[in-house]
């Protein structure tokens, strides 16, 4: 049982048989401030109370959910998040969701705890009632890119918690992967397309890191079994990560908001690998980055001939630089 298993109950609302709003049970034993309860229609929900007034007050509506925040008494103020969808699954995702919120927000205090709160439920606004209007050409290739390096290539290598906090592209950071001083960042294309690989930032190849990497993946529609679905690697990923709670919610926090967008003719679309090529972003490779460009330019997005770079090949250290870094 890991720490964060000892700090809350498989299932926070187990005791709660009815209505009980304003009074709780305690969520996180690690915080007396974040309590779970019912409200007069029976609907779970959890609240926050601070003992302290803050600077935001009001109401504001979600999909599948609801969130308040107001004075509560002479000097405290409580946030109450209310859900309003009933089915299983969803209260099961509420559950995932509340506890991640506690365990990330406890060590904020006064209105930059709300603020805090307010940003974390809407970072999982897809998760809890998926939206499946789907995503870009290029939002959905280049996720499925990303789920592949992360579930055929770094947990062949890692452990779970290791593999979803080296995954930084969700959090927007500059490159896809950092592990140690090492950096890679993930492109995806369909085979058939540009002979390019397509940079959509000044950062994107900026080195930051002892080593940069540029690992290109080549995708070939498939309809037979060796196909790969960006339904399928999701569920990989949840499958090595079934027995570590925290590396699981960790990653489902990060795949909320694409994974709830994309269609459902998207997560069942199959691409089998036709090729992966890593390449060395050292001295001499092309690239454009802020310290490159002219003053006053903030934005850049150019193409990289593949034929231009063989030299910068590195594909036979692919193995190695995803386990050592």
């Amino acid at each position: 049982m890991s720490d964060y298993d000892s700090f809350f109950n498989h299932d926070p609302w187990v005791n709660i048989k009815e209505s009980s709003y304003p009074l709780g049970m305690q969520l996180y034993m690690n915080d007396d401030r974040f309590w779970v309860s019912r409200n007069q229609d029976n609907q779970i929900q959890f609240f926050v109370h601070e003992k302290e007034l803050v600077d935001i007050c009001g109401h504001e509506d979600l999909v599948g959910v609801e969130i308040s925040i107001g004075v509560y008494g002479q000097d405290s103020s409580r946030l109450v998040c209310t859900l309003t969808e009933d089915e299983k699954l969803v209260k099961d995702k509420f559950s995932i969701v509340v506890k991640d919120i506690a365990y990330h927000c406890s060590k904020y205090t006064g209105t930059q705890l709300f603020l805090k709160i307010k940003e974390r439920i809407k970072s999982w606004a897809n998760f809890l009632v998926p939206k499946r209007v789907g995503l870009s050409h290029a939002e959905f290739i280049g996720f499925w890119g990303e789920l592949y390096a992360v579930s055929e290539l770094m947990m062949k290598k890692h452990s779970g918690i290791d593999s979803v906090r080296f995954w930084v592209g969700p959090e927007g950071k500059k490159q896809d992967i950092t592990m140690n001083n090492t950096a890679i960042e993930v492109k995806a294309s369909v085979l058939g397309g540009s002979r390019t690989i397509k940079i959509s930032s000044l950062d994107q190849l900026e080195r930051i890191t002892s080593s940069l990497y540029l690992l290109h993946i080549v995708l070939s529609p498939s309809n037979n079994e060796t196909g790969k679905s960006l339904g399928r690697l999701y569920e990989n990923c949840l499958e090595y990560l079934a027995n570590d709670v925290v590396a699981e919610t960790i990653f489902l926090q990060k795949t909320s908001e694409l994974y709830g967008k994309a269609s459902t003719a998207q997560l069942e679309e199959k691409f089998s690998m036709a090729a992966l090529t890593l390449f060395n972003v050292r001295d001499g490779f092309p690239v454009i980055t802020a310290d490159l460009t002219p003053l006053g330019v903030v934005k850049a997005e150019y193409e990289i001939s593949i034929s231009a770079i063989k030299e910068f090949d590195v594909t036979e250290m692919l193995e190695e630089v995803i386990q050592n870094g």
